[in-house]
């Protein structure tokens, strides 16, 4: 009898834990119909505003390319402690791609690797952390496979 009980107090603790634990409801929608961006990375430099301030966010090499490390550098933004960005695909889910930022003559510097994919234009999203929290700035581009 005593086995029954502790058995059914378990199963109990389990449907409790499994109803009332934190779940991530930030699911992310992707993107059907890639429209044209005010500012090409592939291209030039881009510029994003924050805080009355222009964030410059620059690829050292162009075009973009996928499987190749690539330099990236933010300029004319305020130092933080543990900068930090988050890389996703905004028309195919492929994971985040975390990078860290070195502070170097008032820029910061970090490396980063593009994914391959099945979709010819990869769209993604740079998104800029301090630690884990959101700092609101982010810039979305195109690498073409």
């Amino acid at each position: 009898m005593k086995k029954y009980v502790i058995i059914i107090c378990l199963v109990i603790i389990f449907i409790l834990g499994f109803i009332f634990y934190p779940k991530n409801t930030t699911k992310r929608e992707l993107i059907t119909e890639l429209t044209p961006l005010e500012c090409d990375l592939n291209k030039s430099a881009c510029q994003v505003n924050y805080k009355n301030k222009k964030i410059i966010f620059e690829f050292d090499e162009k075009p973009l390319k996928i499987l190749k490390e690539t330099k990236v550098i933010i300029k004319n933004l305020e130092k933080f402690d543990n900068l930090n960005a988050k890389l996703y695909g905004l028309n195919m889910y492929m994971g985040d791609i975390i990078s860290e930022f070195e502070y170097i003559n008032n820029e910061y510097v970090g490396t980063l690797v593009f994914s391959s994919c099945i979709e010819s234009t990869m769209r993604y999203r740079f998104e800029l952390f301090d630690g884990k929290k959101e700092l609101g700035i982010f810039i979305d581009f195109d690498v073409k496979r």
